[in-house]
């Protein structure tokens, strides 16, 4: 089983999506990478997170964890992380990433009214990974944040 930082990245504001060129059209999810040898949850996180989309992380609060089965049998350490307001440019590696970019709460609300992935041939929409996911758990989880239902 192999270790994953998964990580949902906040700037106070906003939340930082991105979305690999093997995910499905218009879904965008939290950022993750495998854990190299000898290294911690946190180095593998702000690695990821550096290497992804250029950003440096403040703070890391753990969240929750999850085996995944697919492709290869990982084991998901699900994280909240924040980077300061004023160093938000993203500068993303797109041999990692097909796209990356910040979302408000309103859109993120509304991507999570999306309960089926669009068809061929339907307008684009952005949708997220489903329920059963720990990045789907790490969003609803900063959605309740921003709105105030879950103290910090």
């Amino acid at each position: 089983m192999s270790p994953v930082s998964i990580v949902l990245v906040s700037d106070g504001e906003r939340c930082l999506l991105g979305r690999q060129s093997s995910f499905p059209r218009g879904m965008y999810s939290a950022l993750a990478g495998f854990c190299d040898m000898g290294e911690t949850m946190e180095e593998t996180l702000r690695r990821e997170v550096a290497e992804e989309v250029g950003l440096e992380v403040q703070s890391i609060s753990y969240i929750s964890s999850q085996h995944w089965p697919f492709p290869h049998s990982s084991f998901m350490i699900g994280c909240h992380a924040s980077v300061s307001p004023a160093h938000t440019q993203l500068d993303v590696d797109h041999s990692e990433l097909e796209d990356a970019r910040w979302f408000t709460l309103e859109e993120i609300t509304r991507a999570l009214q999306v309960k089926t992935p669009p068809r061929r041939g339907d307008p684009p929409v952005t949708w997220l990974p489903p329920k059963h996911a720990l990045a789907h758990r790490l969003i609803t989880e900063w959605v309740e944040r921003q709105q105030g239902r879950v103290q910090s």
